[in-house]
């Protein structure tokens, strides 16, 4: 029997709302939120529901697990609500729910909600 090589994980960089941390790839991005307190939004508890986690990708996007189907229906939803600021403000920029997004290599978010995904996204030019 010819014995398999374990492939090893490798460590990779995630910036969450200007916050620095380190992560094994595969890891959540919304528990690498939290492990950095970063201070993303998160009402239902990272179930992929509310959408209050949702952030922008800044750089690494295509390092973000493909989206889920859960994730494609809260999104859908968060963008069907009849505010039109939200609607135009973040449609067509790759928002993604940090609680359905895994890490797969180096990336940086900016949270669409909150006081300091506000101030990360000034920082980062997005607006």
């Amino acid at each position: 029997m010819a014995a398999n090589p374990k492939t090893e994980r490798r460590r990779v960089r995630c910036v969450i709302n200007g916050r620095e941390i380190d992560v094994w790839e595969g890891y959540r991005l919304w528990d690498a939120a939290l492990d950095a307190n970063a201070r993303l939004w998160k009402w239902c508890g990272g179930e992929g529901l509310c959408a209050t986690c949702a952030v922008v990708p800044v750089s690494g996007g295509e390092n973000l697990s493909a989206p889920t189907k859960t994730e494609n229906f809260s999104l859908a939803l968060w963008f069907a609500k009849p505010l039109a600021l939200v609607r135009r403000r973040w449609k067509g920029r790759g928002v993604r729910l940090a609680c359905q997004s895994y890490v797969r290599g180096p990336v940086e978010v900016v949270g669409v909600l909150g006081k300091a995904g506000r101030t990360a996204r000034e920082a980062a030019g997005i607006e």
